[in-house]
């Protein structure tokens, strides 16, 4: 559990692949949950923010680097999702604007209605709708920016020995942004 933790220390390729690829198992499964349960439920993967920022850090001290450098990847993931998020629902057949502009009609004739549950009811199956459309898109977007921003990470290596943040891995460490 200190893997997903604590940023102190140094992590190696394997290890880092290896939490790579269950934070991404994790933010699949809460994609699908969350397109077919409650779309509200997507907010949870806010929680594994931090756990994707430590794994990076700990890489970079692995490389003798400082852990700051993990901004540059968090930069790097925005915008190729963003990229991604504008070419990938096309590839797929969604059409995202036609269905924001059908929600926004029947949130119209709702709100008509005067029916306050009535029009929450809409707009969470409306979302619901969208979210499933999205899904397939969604996954194989951060299956993209997981990868690439894993090839980068790929390109540093491990620093042999000791290093000013701690022994190779299995040992503990002293810094963490430093």
């Amino acid at each position: 559990m200190n893997l997903y933790l604590s940023p102190n220390g140094r992590i190696d390729q394997s290890t880092y692949w290896r939490g790579v690829i269950i934070l991404f198992i994790i933010s699949t499964v809460l994609s699908i949950i969350s397109a077919y349960a409650s779309p509200f439920l997507g907010m949870l993967g806010i929680v594994f923010i931090w756990p994707w920022i430590v794994l990076h850090v700990k890489r970079f001290h692995d490389a003798d680097m400082t852990g700051w450098i993990t901004i540059g990847m968090v930069v790097l993931a925005i915008i190729l999702s963003m990229v991604l998020g504008l070419i990938l629902p096309g590839l797929f057949g969604v059409d995202t604007m036609a269905m924001s502009e059908q929600m926004t009609r029947d949130m119209e004739d709702m709100a008509a209605s005067n029916d306050p549950g009535a029009m929450i009811a809409a707009t969470m199956e409306a979302t619901k709708k969208m979210a499933q459309a999205q899904l397939l898109p969604n996954i194989l977007s951060t299956a993209i920016v997981t990868g690439v921003v894993g090839f980068v990470m790929s390109l540093f290596k491990s620093t042999p020995g000791t290093n000013k943040f701690g022994p190779p891995p299995g040992g503990p460490s002293e810094e963490t942004f430093a």
